[in-house]
């Protein structure tokens, strides 16, 4: 009968996490909806569409007009290209006539895929049935984080770290036609089946990445801590030489991640240089390999250029701080090492290969299961009526955060052609 008890108890539990889970991540969406609509008043005029254009214009697959409306703008910068895949697929070199015909080979395909069956399934559009896809795939990240942060704290701690990831500056990013949600969900699948030693699995979490955002590089240190984790291990067997094969195999393929699709999308269209010199900027199936060519440290080399070595020193000193903190904290509530070496890997990997954008903010999403550790953290405080009172006002400050980038980043206000980077 205690036994039956304790089964009644356990899934009972289950359930409460899964209805607050649902309840909370649910909110934070109609929040993000609701804001989309009230800034969707400001938008401008996209004019027509422009598919025999340039890169360093803004593309427009799908007119619309001045304050469209919440339909209108769930399909903005990068979801215009995601549009044309989805609908239109990829141009073959020969059918390349213009900038914007090689460029859109930039844009890996799963997302835009998946998108383009779920349009073939319920007969919707590209904006609804994209942003229904990242619904979906933001309420899997947020339970995928759950189990890995429950793997090391409570589960009302476990509750908040998830939930606190849907007020992060650039949640909204589950409410619009953008890739970073698929990308979270295949990083997360990544971190949790290198925790539990299923490598085969994680390889194939770190190729779904690969095409669908070119920013597995990272993960190739987190195979190496956790290898070397392993070996130092007391506790455990140490791992044998299918193992030792199996980590080196998943460490290269990470390493070369972000080449898979350049490599894939090249050998499809053949002429790649053809493309590029009838076009002018560099096709889209070339830009990883532009972009190793021609590496100059990034944000580091940017704060040089403005303020020389000071600049470099306040960028530096902020990374450490912006990074420090959520390490500490991480470390304090005890999850998983890997979890922070992906973190500050990838922030480091953002800031070393992409210039100054707004883009940025975009980027550091799949950083957010890291920088979750602070508001958890305050949650554990001795006097938890400071703690609570801590985690509300992050709370509050992330919702605020929302609202700036959907209303002066995301929103087309001014125009697009006054706007010409993709936050």
């Amino acid at each position: 009968m205690s036994g039956e008890l304790a089964s009644a108890r356990d899934a009972w539990s289950r359930q409460r996490v899964v209805l607050i889970l649902a309840a909370g991540y649910l909110a934070t969406r109609l929040i993000n909806f609701a804001a989309l609509w009230v800034a969707s008043g400001w938008q401008t005029p996209t004019g027509p569409p422009n598919d025999l254009g340039a890169p360093t214009t803004y593309y427009v697959h799908t007119a619309s007009p001045a304050s469209p409306g919440l339909g209108g703008v769930l399909a903005n910068w990068d979801g215009q290209w995601y549009e044309r895949i989805a609908t239109d697929g990829y141009p073959s070199g020969a059918d390349a006539r213009s900038a914007n015909d090689a460029w859109v080979w930039q844009f890996p395909p799963l997302f835009p895929l998946a998108a383009r069956f779920l349009m073939l399934v319920t007969g919707l559009g590209f904006p609804v049935a994209s942003v229904l896809l990242n619904l979906v795939l933001g309420g899997i990240a947020t339970g995928l984080l759950y189990g890995i942060f429950r793997s090391a704290v409570s589960a009302p701690l476990a509750l908040a770290g998830a939930l606190s990831v849907n007020v992060f500056m650039t949640a909204p990013l589950f409410n619009v036609a953008y890739s970073e949600p698929a990308a979270l969900v295949f990083l997360l699948l990544a971190i949790r089946e290198i925790l539990a030693r299923r490598y085969a699995m994680a390889l194939l979490a770190v190729l779904a990445l690969a095409f669908t955002r070119p920013v597995a590089a990272p993960l190739a240190l987190v195979f190496v801590v956790h290898w070397w984790s392993r070996l130092r291990s007391r506790n455990a067997m140490r791992p044998g030489w299918i193992t030792h094969l199996t980590l080196t195999f998943c460490t290269v393929v990470s390493l070369v991640s972000p080449f898979l699709w350049s490599v894939t999308a090249a050998l499809w269209l053949r002429d790649t240089q053809a493309i590029t010199r009838n076009n002018g900027p560099i096709s889209g199936s070339a830009r990883a390999a532009s972009m190793a060519s021609s590496f100059d440290f990034g944000w580091f080399h940017r704060a040089h250029d403005e303020a020389g070595w000071l600049g470099t020193g306040l960028l530096i000193v902020a990374v450490a701080i912006g990074l420090g903190l959520p390490v500490a904290a991480a470390r304090r509530l005890r999850l998983p090492t890997e979890l922070q070496v992906w973190g500050v890997g990838y922030t480091l990997f953002v800031l070393l290969v992409t210039p100054v954008t707004p883009g940025f903010f975009r980027y550091l999403l799949l950083v957010a299961p890291l920088l979750a550790a602070v508001p958890m953290w305050t949650l554990t405080w001795a006097r938890k009526g400071v703690g609570i009172a801590a985690f509300s006002m992050i709370c509050a400050v992330g919702l605020s955060s929302q609202w700036f980038w959907i209303r002066y980043i995301y929103i087309l206000d001014p125009a697009p052609a006054l706007v010409p980077w993709s936050p």
